[in-house]
């Protein structure tokens, strides 16, 4: 029996290395697919005062979340975390879970700027106000600029002939609860109207509650008996049974954070826009693609349509000609007044928040 030569067995013992490297190849390639697969995406949570939907602010925020979570292929969770002595408590635990928390109502600003500190790898999301921190990026809102105009439209449509002139001048502005952006919007709003004509009236009602409906109702009926045949509905989820009011007694609304218009067609005049979905998308993206702008508070504005009011177009349906001749033509003069800053309003949102460290 013949043996093997020299140069087979040596082919031979190359071709079984060969197999051998292969073979380790492919096990390592199995194994880094495996952990790329096994890579955990990042955990967001929306923390709000209150889950009932309002159709308007909380309703936006919500939706920014569910287009990053499609869009971004993060985890998302929506947590109720109400005003009063667990808030805080609520908030630890998610700073302590999540890898990004969103805020963006009042009480839970003031928590996150007395402990973001405290939990120095978890990212944090401020909306509708500023806090400066490393960790904490901010995404604000010149609203007063989208109430200023919204002021002089129903200043505009109060004191017209077109309508009825209201013999009192008065017009409404209907408080969830007195924040820092809801104070600069009702004195964005007293500036426009009384640019038109400064002897309009605001009058102005507090719920210190952004759900009791009930009392948003007995509410309203005061600005109304006041006089007020306009009234801005700035009471979250509790605004929606306001305008139930408005409607029965053939007043008009102008709607908060989203468009409201058609909720009652031809009862609401405009809406203040302001948005907070782009807002949540943006931080979340900024977040999950590496880019998170720690320590910035960008500001949304007319100038990049961050803010701003409809068009006036539910009313002008239902209504016909009852739009003063030259109102649209006066809020765009007014608009490109504000967008160069000839218009300058203050923002009376909370200063202690800002600059945090």
């Amino acid at each position: 029996m013949s043996q093997p030569s020299p140069a087979s067995s040596l082919r031979c013992r190359l071709s079984a290395v060969g197999v051998c490297l292969l073979f380790c190849l492919a096990l390592c390639l199995h194994a880094a697919a495996g952990t790329t697969r096994a890579a955990p995406t990042a955990t967001v949570c929306l923390l709000l005062e209150s889950l009932t939907p309002d159709k308007g602010w909380h309703d936006q925020l919500r939706a920014g979340l569910a287009r990053a979570e499609k869009e971004l292929g993060i985890t998302a969770r929506v947590v109720a975390a109400p005003a009063g002595s667990d808030q805080q408590d609520i908030f630890r635990e998610e700073a302590a879970r999540a890898d990004l928390v969103l805020v963006a109502d009042d009480s839970l600003h003031e928590v996150l700027r007395n402990n973001a500190a405290n939990f120095r790898t978890t990212h944090f999301g401020c909306i509708d106000t500023g806090v400066r921190a490393a960790n904490i990026m901010s995404v604000t809102f010149a609203d007063e600029q989208a109430a200023f105009l919204a002021g002089a439209a129903a200043a505009m449509l109060t004191t017209s002939d077109s309508r009825g002139m209201n013999p009192q001048k008065t017009l409404g502005w209907l408080s969830g609860r007195e924040t820092g952006p809801i104070v600069t919007m009702l004195n964005g709003f007293l500036e426009g109207a009384r640019l038109i004509d400064p002897e309009i009236r605001i009058v102005h009602r507090s719920l210190d509650s952004f759900e009791d409906a009930q009392r948003a109702q007995t509410r309203c009926r005061e600005l109304l008996d006041e006089g007020a045949d306009i009234v801005v509905l700035a009471a979250g989820s509790a605004g929606l049974a306001a305008l139930d009011v408005l409607a029965e007694r053939q007043a008009l609304a102008i709607g908060m954070a989203a468009d409201q218009d058609d909720l009652r067609p031809g009862r609401v005049l405009t809406s203040i826009l302001k948005q907070g979905d782009r807002a949540v998308y943006e931080i979340v993206a900024a977040h999950a693609q590496g880019g998170f702008r720690g320590g910035e508070i960008l500001t949304h504005s007319l100038a990049d349509k961050g803010v701003g009011i409809t068009d006036l177009r539910g009313f002008s349906r239902e209504e016909g000609n009852r739009l003063p001749p030259r109102l649209k033509e006066r809020l765009m003069e007014l608009r490109r007044e504000l967008e160069r800053q000839a218009i300058r309003l203050p923002s009376l949102r909370q200063g202690t928040l800002c600059n945090c460290r």
